[in-house]
């Protein structure tokens, strides 16, 4: 009875003191940055974080090159195992000592490594379950091709820590390669410290720390050992062990840390854009391996230095030059100084407005007269922000309208206006419509829209990570001036290649077109972040829309070709501009124009989502030719979400009680903005003897169904706004408008009464 007790009490004993179970008490305890980077990535893994802006699904399924498959499945892998080693070296150089056992053993870096694999385990063990499931469910993948994108992933892993244990194998060394338990060693051959560890500094702090108890380990991935007792051998020997794997570590990380600049130099190479995935598991390993270099210099200070360092970089932000990069607009001229910005002397003089409207009549006229009717529908486009999957909606709608209308709808549309990616969309289905008036190009064939689905931000996470975060340092050329890369000039390369160039160039080159109404006008307006105004970038003068004062005679919108004229805003590069249109808080750099003090730019949706702002503005504007000119008017306004979304149940949880009162404000600004554009739009109809239709085609979702806000799109949600023309919603709105584009506006026509009932969505 006896001895069977003491067995139990043994077998409990080695299990309370099993190398694994001690290394993850040990992390709870100390290591809670570790904690914090492998919670978020678990929390992104299963969906818990950021699923709105579709960031889970950057891990769970991958894209390499336009294609998620085993190569895009490797690469994450591969950049997961690079993660995993660096949370190994950290735990091994932050922790090692306490252990001593280890240095007894052969090969005890990566013995160590195997037994702090718990967290890294079920992080694998999970990913590859929601990934799995993930693709079979939404992406609709066959079983086999799901086995090898996992396959493929695990391989990555793999292939790296295969990497990493050869290294170790051949450099580290154990006590028996020092003289084990003698008072004379080997010299080790590399005395100096690391650049990133301070390994004299180090090795006395950590033989000062409290030793932890081992009884059982891991040997090898299939056999359990009992720890070896450490007391016997010679302290020094003991600490050269750990203190030439430290110097190996060390160098391993510099390669890492070389090896990440790399990528970032060759960081718009195609094949150097790695998943985004991959990108933030690289940025995730660079900084732990800073932090381990920090905390090994200044050990308990880490946290107050950061703290001090951060207050010193507020403090002296402005006088960094090398630090305190800007994203400039592509084109204008910063070397002509800077204006003073005063909105109260920016309000336009009356020569001035009557002279934009007489341009603005005559490209009206030529609108006209390009119709061939004697009172043509007069149609104005709204595009709502919302990334990849608005500017694939606004391409494929509007394509499909066009079509259905024989040509019609591009044909009677006089204005575009709205914000972010609908307005990308947008303009390249205009510049399409300027090709095929020169070259015959077929603007309504699908395979443009399809270029609007593919992935931009694999390039923009890509350089966040590995350049935008540190020194920038590479440079881009434009019209003979030199502007710094950064996150936003790769989401415009991209771009660029997708459109074949067509949209990178000066503003001026639609000047003419748009004279001709050989294509619509078309009207940006990015907020200035300085006092939430708006910055309306047009090719066309239009100082008649900033006319619209508040009660202190102060303009709410300011003209970007006046307040520039002596910048050559001219000059200012379309795709650049469409980016500042859809700056998305964080994902690309906000833009700073040469003023004083500085003025910086950012999405156009903070302000007017919709473009309605815009649309009323230049419809009460020409209100008088429209009646006389036109037989009514038609706001298509192209949604990327339903306008009546259900809301869901309330989260009555504590965490709510304090994310709520700020979070539903922020969640709830384009409903807000709807509430505000009706009453806009029922004042505007009452003011007009003539029908102003108002017709929506909106992107069906529901929260089951709901495409995430990001500039890249699964295969099932591409799909899904691929089908979305077919809803019977689009189809209602969409015969509405070829009832009023096709047949006689003085007859009573099928949609003309924009009260009717429509059906339930």
């Amino acid at each position: 009875m006896n001895t069977r007790r003491a067995k139990s009490r043994s077998f409990w004993r080695r299990l309370r003191y099993f190398f694994p179970l001690q290394l993850l008490v040990l992390h709870v305890k100390k290591s809670h940055l570790l904690l914090l980077l492998w919670g978020l990535l678990f929390a992104i893994t299963m969906e818990g974080v950021a699923a709105k802006f579709g960031v889970p699904y950057q891990f769970l399924v991958p894209e390499y090159r336009g294609q998620s498959g085993v190569i895009a499945f490797g690469i994450v892998g591969f950049g997961l195992g690079g993660f995993i080693t660096a949370f190994n070296l950290y735990s091994y150089i932050m922790h090692g000592y306490r252990f001593p056992f280890i240095a007894t053993l052969s090969r005890p870096f990566q013995k160590f490594s195997l037994n702090n694999f718990v967290i890294p385990g079920l992080f694998i063990l999970s990913y590859a379950y929601a990934s799995a499931r993930f693709q079979l469910e939404k992406e609709c993948f066959s079983a086999p091709k799901v086995f090898f994108n996992i396959l493929g992933f695990g391989g990555g892993i793999f292939f790296f820590q295969s990497l990493s244990y050869l290294y170790f194998t051949i450099t580290n060394k154990d006590a028996t390669a020092f003289g084990q338990g003698k008072k004379r060693f080997v010299e080790d051959s590399s005395p100096v410290d690391s650049p990133l560890h301070h390994r004299m500094k180090w090795i006395r702090m950590r033989s000062r720390m409290a030793k932890w108890h081992v009884e059982t380990y891991m040997s090898n991935a299939f056999k359990l050992s009992l720890a070896r007792d450490s007391k016997h051998y010679d302290k020094e020997v003991l600490e050269k062990v750990f203190s030439q794997n430290h110097i190996n570590a060390a160098r391993f990380e510099i390669a890492l840390v070389l090896s990440f600049l790399f990528v970032g130099i060759f960081r718009e190479k195609e094949y150097f854009i790695i998943p985004a995935a991959a990108s933030a598991m690289l940025f995730f390993t660079m900084l732990i391996m800073l932090l381990s270099a920090l905390h090994s210099w200044i050990k308990g200070w880490t946290i107050s230095f950061f703290i001090l360092v951060f207050v010193a970089l507020n403090f002296f932000y402005t006088d960094l030059k090398w630090i305190t990069v800007e994203s400039r607009a592509q084109g204008i001229r910063y070397d002509q100084g800077v204006i003073d910005y005063e909105p109260q002397g920016m309000i336009a003089s009356d020569e001035m407005v009557n002279a934009d409207k007489a341009n603005t009549i005559a490209i009206l006229e030529n609108w006209k007269r390009n119709t061939g009717e004697q009172k043509p529908k007069l149609v104005i486009i709204d595009c709502s922000g919302g990334g990849s999957r608005s500017a694939f909606w606004s391409m494929r709608s509007l394509m499909h309208a066009d079509n259905a209308t024989f040509g019609e709808l591009m044909k009677h549309t006089v204005l575009m206006t709205g914000a972010s990616g609908g307005m990308v969309g947008a303009a390249y289905l205009r510049e399409l419509v300027l090709l095929n008036k020169y070259q015959g190009v077929n603007y309504r064939d699908t395979v443009y829209a399809e270029r609007m689905a593919k992935d931009v931000l694999n390039p923009v996470i890509l350089s966040m990570t590995t350049n935008d975060w540190f020194i920038r340092f590479q440079k881009m050329e434009y019209l003979g001036q030199q502007y710094t890369k950064d996150r936003g000039t790769a989401f415009e390369h991209a771009m660029n290649g997708y459109t074949d160039g067509h949209l990178n160039k000066p503003i001026s080159e639609y000047t003419q077109p748009e004279r001709e109404a050989k294509i619509p006008m078309m009207v940006l307006s990015p907020t200035i972040v300085n006092d939430g105004r708006r910055l309306l970038i047009s090719a066309q003068p239009m100082s008649y829309l900033t006319r619209q004062e508040s009660v202190g005679g102060i303009p709410e919108d300011i003209e970007f070709s006046r307040l520039f004229k002596d910048h050559r805003a001219e000059d200012l590069n379309w795709l650049n501009a469409l980016r500042m249109n859809a700056t998305f808080p964080y994902i690309f750099p906000m833009t700073t124009l040469p003023t004083s003090p500085e003025m910086k730019v950012m999405d156009a949706g903070l302000r007017d989502n919709f473009g309605i702002k815009t649309t009323s503005t230049f419809l009460h504007t020409f209100h008088d030719w429209i009646e006389e000119n036109t037989s009514g008017v038609i706001i298509l306004q192209v949604r990327d979400l339903p306008k009546y979304l259900d809301l869901g149940a309330q989260d009555n949880s504590l965490f709510s009680k304090f994310t709520t009162p700020l979070g539903s404000v922020y969640g709830n600004v384009t409903k807000s903005q709807d509430y505000n554009n009706d009453q806009m739009l029922e004042y505007l109809r009452s003011g007009f003897s003539l029908p102003i239709d108002y017709i929506t085609f909106e992107l069906n979702q529901t929260r089951e169904t709901r495409i995430s806000l990001s500039w890249h799109l699964t295969n099932a949600e591409k799909n899904h706004i691929r089908q979305a023309t077919n809803n019977t919603y689009f189809q209602y709105e969409l015969a509405r408008l070829k009832a009023l584009l096709l047949f006689d506006s003085k007859q009573t026509l099928l949609g003309t009464n924009t009260h009717k009932v429509k059906p339930i969505r």
